[in-house]
Order: C-alpha cells, then sequence, then structure tokens
C-alpha cells in the first residue's frame, strides 16, 4: 500500500520541544495545506479558515486538545520547521507518484522575492527554489533549495538528477545548464536531454552554427501561434550533429536551429537560437519538446506568483518563506495529479469543502 500525504509529513522533525499535550506537526502542515488549497496565503487567512472550520478539523484530524491551532502556531511552525526536511518530504512523497512515460522534464530555478531586502542588488544572498518540471503532467518532480552566494543553479541541478531515479525521459535547460557534467549526469542516468546553447560554450555554438548553415536539415518544422496578442512563426530545423564536436559532450545526436519571427507590439522581430540533443535527429517530439521547455515558466512559475502571491508574500521570517513555497508546490503537485490543469479552477472548486480536499490527501 502506497503511503499518503500524511506519513510524509510524519517524517518531518518537530522544532517544539517535546512537552505537555498538543498537536502534532503533520496535523498543522495539514491544516496550513488544506488552507492554501483554499485560496489562502496569508497567516490572517489561514486562521480564519481554522476558525470557519475548527469542529470539522478537530474531529477529522482527532485534534489531541479538541482545540485547532491558533495564528501564532500556525506562523511559528512556518518559521521554524527545517525547509530541507519538509523538501525530503515533498521529493520522497513525488518519487512515489505516477510519471508519466517519456515524459519531457525542465529543469529551472526561481528566486523567492520575500528573502531579498532589495531586489535591484543583484549582489546580495537570496533564496531560490530549483525545479524540475513534467511538461506533461504539469506537476513538480523535484525541488531542491540554494542560496545564491553559497551554491550554483548548475551544481544543484546536477545533485538532483544524480538523486533521482528516473528513465528515459528527455530533460531540457536553458543554456546555464550547457555543461558537460549535468550532460554526463542525465545520459548516465539512462535519460536524454535537448539544452540551448549560447555564448557561455563558444565553441559548441560555433560548430553548430556552421553545421547548420552548411548542412540540409534531417527534419523541418514550422509551428504558426497567434496567441497572447502575438503572431509568431517558430521554424524548427534538426541537423546531424558537426563531426568536430568535442567528445566530452556525451552522446550528441542531433543539433537544432530554432527561428523565431513575427510580430510584436507592431514590429517585426527575428531571432535564432541553437540546440543540442542526445535524441537522434529523426524524433518526432523534438520541436513540441523545445516549445514546452518554457511551461515551467507558464504553469509553475506563474501560477505560484499570480494564484499563490508568491511574490508580493509578506511572510519573511526565518524558514517561511521557503516552507510556504515549498508547500504551495506541493498543492499545486496535488491538483495537477488529480487531472485539474487550472490550479485556480480547482481551488474554486475545493475551497473549504473539507471532506473534498481530504480525499486528495490520503
Amino acid at each position: 500500500m502506497s503511503k499518503s500525504i500524511i506519513d510524509y509529513l510524519k517524517e518531518v522533525p518537530d522544532p517544539r520541544e517535546a512537552k505537555g499535550s498538543r498537536d502534532d506537526l503533520w496535523q498543522i502542515l495539514l491544516i496550513i495545506i488544506m488552507g492554501i488549497m483554499s485560496g489562502h496565503t496569508t497567516y490572517r487567512e489561514l486562521e480564519r479558515f481554522v476558525e470557519r472550520h475548527r469542529r470539522t478539523l478537530i474531529k477529522l484530524l482527532a485534534l489531541k486538545q479538541g482545540t485547532a491551532p491558533s495564528y501564532s502556531t500556525l506562523r511559528r511552525m512556518m518559521i521554524d520547521v527545517d525547509y530541507a526536511a519538509l523538501n525530503n518530504a515533498f521529493n520522497s512523497w513525488m518519487q512515489e507518484q505516477p510519471m508519466a512515460g517519456g515524459a519531457a522534464i525542465a529543469g529551472d530555478g526561481k528566486s523567492l522575492r520575500n528573502t531579498v531586502s532589495n531586489a535591484d542588488n543583484n549582489k546580495q544572498n537570496f533564496i531560490s527554489m530549483v525545479s524540475l518540471f513534467s511538461q506533461q503532467q504539469g506537476v513538480v518532480v523535484a525541488t531542491a533549495i540554494m542560496e545564491n552566494k553559497k551554491e550554483s543553479e548548475i551544481c544543484v541541478i546536477q545533485q538532483l538528477l544524480s538523486q533521482l531515479n528516473l528513465e528515459n525521459h528527455v530533460f531540457t535547460m536553458d543554456a546555464l545548464h550547457c555543461q558537460k557534467k549535468t550532460v554526463e549526469a542525465i545520459v548516465e542516468s539512462n535519460n536524454d536531454y535537448i539544452i540551448k546553447v549560447k555564448k557561455n560554450q563558444p565553441k559548441l555554438q560555433e560548430a553548430i552554427r556552421v553545421q547548420t548553415e552548411k548542412e540540409t536539415p534531417i527534419q523541418v518544422k514550422v509551428e504558426d501561434d497567434s496567441s497572447k496578442g502575438r503572431k509568431v512563426q517558430r521554424l524548427v530545423e534538426v541537423f546531424v550533429p558537426p563531426v568536430n564536436i568535442d567528445s566530452r559532450w556525451k552522446n550528441v545526436q542531433s543539433v537544432i536551429r530554432v527561428t523565431r519571427s513575427g510580430e510584436r507590439d507592431g514590429k517585426p522581430y527575428s531571432t535564432l537560437s541553437y540546440y543540442f540533443s542526445s535524441l537522434p535527429p529523426k524524433s518526432e517530439p523534438i520541436a513540441k519538446v523545445i516549445r514546452g521547455h518554457w511551461q515551467v515558466e507558464n504553469r509553475l512559475h506563474w501560477v505560484k506568483d499570480v494564484i499563490f502571491d508568491e511574490d508580493k508574500s509578506p511572510q519573511r521570517a526565518g524558514n517561511a518563506p521557503i516552507n510556504l513555497s515549498i508547500i504551495k508546490t506541493w498543492v499545486l503537485s496535488v491538483f495537477r495529479l488529480h487531472g485539474f490543469e487550472s490550479i485556480k479552477g480547482a481551488i474554486d472548486q475545493f475551497s473549504h469543502k473539507i471532506p473534498a480536499m481530504w480525499s486528495l490527501l490520503i
């Protein structure tokens, strides 16, 4: 029998001293999860959620004292809970969830603005959440927390790749992750990659540029998009790789040139991007996977900022910004795993319906 979210929450250490009769930490965390599933993202909103459903929560969760957690308890737990342990609980839970076969997985980081004291100063220390995001399912496969002055997103992604038990997926990365060790980690884990190439790897970029200018593409895809008031055409051309490519770039099977052209604000534009991949040049999903990489922005980062108010979140003390971000990621993944594309629609459907939310969590 598979473990429930409650089982994983029980593995998070309680930061409080072991004395007296009180609610268990997992009960408090589950109440916060249900509050966020109802669209409440501040402590005061969560407090009102608890007050509204006090009797139901006491009965459903068998709260020990016959009372529900107060504002101060909710706040203190978010500040004090070990975010690394909470993140490990999420990752362990997510590893047990069914994954779409061959799903493309996008890697990307997002800074938590409420850990930044001056957003215009890029030299300060702040926290980022690095996510691996399934394009097909719209869920976060795994996350890691990093401080920008202590770690690099490159190393964090490499660590995540080494920890995952996933095979036969396609990992998509932006040019920051065009690194030999990252490519090697993906290949050694029996997965594929499509990675953007820019000037941070000048020899590789130049080899691909020359190859795509002199050779005939093996595959050509043309895509038109007129959404959001823009007219865009994407020309995706796939080639065999150049013979002189550095052998330390593992298992390069194809190189790709993507030309994007159209109108933006009434003015014409055209951009050219290069990629390389372990997929052979005749692979059908290449164009779709490249375009789908940006779903990590639209279906994850945008949702957390706009629906869950993450960028505007006033919670700054202690571990609260990180813990709340992890819980919001957890809520998003719960909804998507149960088939809800629109997170706002899911919140509207489940908000304040305790039995319905409970059925998704056990």
